[in-house]
């Protein structure tokens, strides 16, 4: 039975191996096949090609040709007209010829036509003689046409040429331009035949084939029957077509169909030479002189085929055996990758759960801050104020972890590099504020002294995707806060300098901690997904190891730097610099021209930045660096009558915090002076202390331009101008919305927040509701309708389609937009595909909703 199954399994195997075998090699074979017959096609197009160029170039000869001699006639003409002319005799004839010729091979002669001896005179002595210029034809048979020239009435504007003949006074191959002309001998007149004689080599340097096309190219010169009247050293016999019969198989009717196309039109044949190679001659008449025809000659082999191909072949033929060998190789080595296969999917597995398992901390963080706050808010509900700023900071943490839970989803975006960015107005100083509430529980837990400063800030509004910029920044704190051991310092530096390009500035982040520090080995690979740096301190602590990977990615998908400063125990230091375009929004003017305000921190920089604030602001201000310097200078001027208009005072600073010094200073000049307090701490943590010591208000640090001017007019009774109009929505009163949503909290939800801006809402529980009520709703009962996706009955996919689909005029254009916790850009595509106009995830953002809101009202007026 085993040896059965073992040679049956060594069969199958043999038998896959044998019909991938053969299936690889009819691959081959029919790429081999494919190839070889493109590679024939493409040098048959070739030679055709080539031929095609062979016929155009000799019928350019012929028009060269025809040119030369219609020019050599023209020069014979003249001498004519002019003997015609003067009746001269035949040396004198002889004589004006003589001296118009040029010394260029060229010569004449003057012969009586009258007699058949046609003999005459010669414009050059006879070879080997000085003075012999007599000169006899009566052997040489000059004319191509039955009878002679000498007979004939020449027509006016022909060309008259001879065949080619040996010259009897030179020995040189020429041929005769001619005209009839009369000349005087005594009383009587004879008639005579001038010849202008050119040597055949004249001609023949007019026909030029381009080397590099058509090297060993030659031409040939035939009268209508086919004669030479110039004749290349290729072609044989005393006349063409019994040159062509010689060497190769035809007839008579061949010849006679031959003759026809070589005297009346422009083309080619092959035919085999007298070394029985085949050549291509090409032919076309000469329009020029009746019954003439140009013959161009050349080598088959000369006119090239299409090589490449052949290499094509030879190499597609080597790589589909080099296919078959590496099939065979894969074959031996496919089960052991399946295996490989394996292990990493089972490595995947416990990475995901690894992953699901440690991640729970950061997701921690914002939901510790939701928390506290909350239980904050219950504790102080009769305190507005308190219950207003731990509503505030609790939806900055909701944010924050929408923002965690999207990055956590959107890794995998990282990794493949699809992570988009979605640019709007934003305000710089709510990115600070969110950092500095979202750090302080754990700055707390820790006890770590925390410092944020600004500097250069001059545009707090920028323009570019605020969630990803939150991510970048908070990443970084949150690490630096994380690793940093309770007792040690975190600080974060924000700063703004104008880029080189108009309307940009270069934002710098930087984070710098006391903490335990990186190794190179670490710093090397820090910003792969998953890492962690190996350390029993570093262990304890819970965290992803996404947290710089996906940082990395955002700082590069925004064209910026980051870079980073480590050493193990001696702390760490990341700068993030940003090119971002300034938000085109006019603000307020901010103005502070009457106040003089005193500023008290021991850190000078933070004094040195918000006394320039200040300043930029117009009013008076001065610093103290600590308790006793800030009293002296705050006595001083309350002796002098004028007291400062606003103090501001640090929390904490050393010897006396900012509780003590203000409790002093009222007890010094009393209640008048307002009293406002700084620091990147919890205000909840540190207000009862505060209000006891005399303190009227509270900022948190950084000290934007805004912050300090909106505090500042506060306290001072002035109106804060600066507060952006967007936060009126009272434009919006009056809309109508239809809002598809099963789910009753969350209806509750939009539907106050709403009515709070003055829009009605109707609802729909599911799809077909929704489609219902469009059908049977006035068109102008509805401004636009908002579309969750997951719903009963009828899903917000189907129920657009639905709509759109409906007898109704404003069904087609009634904005639909998608408002759902599908937030993935497949599902925003998949929206917009089914007919919506626009997309909104949950949780929903107000400002988000409201703005997309205005952008209808507006398109629709």
């Amino acid at each position: 039975m085993f040896i059965r199954r073992g040679c049956g399994m060594k069969g199958m195997r043999f038998g896959k191996r044998a019909w991938i075998i053969a299936v690889n090699s009819l691959i081959i074979l029919s790429v081999i096949a494919f190839v070889a017959a493109y590679a024939g096609k493409y040098n048959r197009d070739y030679v055709s090609t080539r031929v095609r160029a062979f016929e155009d170039r000799t019928f350019a000869e012929e028009q060269i040709t025809a040119n030369y001699l219609r020019g050599e006639q023209q020069l014979c003409d003249s001498w004519a007209a002019y003997i015609r002319a003067n009746s001269l005799t035949m040396e004198e004839a002889v004589s004006f010829v003589r001296s118009s010729l040029t010394n260029n091979g060229v010569t004449a002669a003057v012969l009586y036509a009258d007699t058949p001896e046609m003999d005459g005179l010669s414009a050059s002595p006879k070879n080997g003689t000085k003075d012999d210029y007599s000169v006899s034809y009566r052997q040489i048979h000059l004319f191509p046409e039955k009878g002679d020239a000498a007979d004939e009435e020449l027509p006016e504007g022909r060309i008259n040429i001879t065949r080619a003949y040996t010259n009897p006074i030179n020995g040189i191959q020429s041929i005769a331009f001619y005209d009839r002309v009369t000349v005087n001998e005594g009383d009587a007149a004879r008639q005579a035949l001038l010849m202008r004689i050119v040597p055949t080599t004249l001609l023949e340097k007019q026909w030029v084939f381009p080397k590099e096309e058509f090297q060993n190219a030659e031409v040939s010169l035939i009268d209508e029957e086919g004669n030479y009247i110039i004749r290349s050293n290729s072609f044989k016999n005393t006349n063409f077509y019994e040159f062509y019969k010689s060497y190769n198989t035809t007839d008579l009717s061949g010849i006679e169909a031959l003759t026809d196309a070589v005297a009346s039109s422009t083309g080619s044949l092959v035919m085999r030479n007298s070394r029985d190679q085949e050549c291509l001659v090409a032919y076309t008449p000469m329009q020029a002189s009746d019954g003439w025809s140009i013959l161009a000659y050349l080598r088959m082999e000369d006119l090239g085929t299409g090589s490449v191909d052949w290499l094509l072949i030879g190499v597609v033929t080597a790589g589909l055996l080099l296919l078959l060998l590496v099939d065979a190789a894969v074959m031996l080595n496919f089960n052991r990758r399946l295996r490989a296969a394996v292990k990493e999917a089972d490595a995947a597995n416990r990475a995901k759960t690894d992953f699901l398992s440690t991640m729970s901390h950061d997701i921690r963080t914002p939901m510790n801050a939701i928390i506290g706050l909350t239980t904050i808010a219950e504790k102080n509900l009769d305190d507005r104020d308190s219950v207003s700023d731990c509503l505030r900071k609790i939806g900055m943490a909701g944010s924050h972890l929408l923002t965690l839970i999207n990055d956590i989803l959107d890794i995998s975006k990282v990794e493949s590099g699809r992570l988009t960015l979605n640019a709007a107005d934003f305000s710089i100083v709510e990115t600070a504020e969110n950092l500095v509430n979202l750090s302080q529980p754990m700055v707390k837990e820790k006890n770590l002294q925390f410092n944020f400063r600004v500097s250069g800030i001059e545009k707090e509004w920028l323009s570019a995707d605020q969630l990803r910029l939150n991510q970048i920044c908070i990443n970084l704190l949150s690490n630096a806060v994380k690793y940093t051991e309770p007792g040690g310092s975190v600080s974060v530096n924000m700063s703004e300098e104008p880029a080189e390009e108009d309307g940009f500035v270069l934002l710098t982040y930087i984070v710098s901690d006391t903490g335990i520090g990186m190794t190179p080995e670490f710093m090397a690979k820090m910003y792969q997904p998953f890492s962690r740096q190996t350390d029993s301190r570093v262990n304890t602590i819970q965290g992803t190891g996404l947290g710089l990977a996906i940082t990395k990615q955002m700082v590069e998908l925004m064209n910026g730097t980051i870079d980073c400063e480590s050493a193990p125990g001696q702390g760490t230091t990341f700068t993030v610099k940003l090119k971002l375009p300034a938000a085109k929004r006019k603000t307020a003017e901010m103005s502070l021209p009457d106040a003089d305000v005193l500023v008290v921190d021991d850190d000078e920089v933070l004094c040195e930045t918000a006394v320039d604030t200040l300043h930029s602001l117009g009013a008076q201000a001065e610093s103290a660096s600590g308790a006793e310097e800030a009293l002296e200078k705050i006595l001083g001027h309350h002796r002098e009558g004028h007291d400062w208009s606003v103090i501001i005072l640090d929390w904490k600073m050393p010897g006396m915090n900012g509780a003590e010094l203000a409790r002093r200073i009222r007890q010094e000049i009393g209640d008048d002076v307002p009293i406002l307090l700084v620091s990147a701490y919890d205000w909840s943590d540190i207000e009862e202390e505060a209000k006891n010591a005399g303190v009227d208000g509270f900022v948190s640090k950084p000290l934007f331009r805004s912050t300090l001017y909106q505090k500042l007019s506060d306290l001072l009774g002035r109106e804060a101008s600066a507060k952006e109009a967007e936060d009126d929505n009272s434009d919006l009163a009056g809309m109508k919305i239809l809002v598809a949503e099963d789910n009753d909290i969350n209806w509750e939800i939009i539907s106050m927040l709403m009515q709070m801006n003055g829009i009605d809402c109707d609802r729909a529980e599911n799809g077909q509701i929704a489609v219902d009520l469009i059908r049977e709703a006035p068109e102008d009962r509805y401004d636009l309708i908002f579309m969750d996706i997951q719903m009963p009955v009828m899903n917000g996919l189907d129920a657009t389609r639905a709509i759109r689909a409906l007898p109704v005029g404003h069904a087609k254009t009634i904005p639909i937009i998608a408002m759902t916790a599908d937030a993935f850009s497949e599902n925003v595509a998949e929206c917009l595909d089914a007919g919506m106009n626009g997309h909104i995830a949950k949780p929903i953002d107000i400002g988000l909703v409201l703005k997309e809101i205005r952008k209808i009202k507006e398109k629709k007026q």
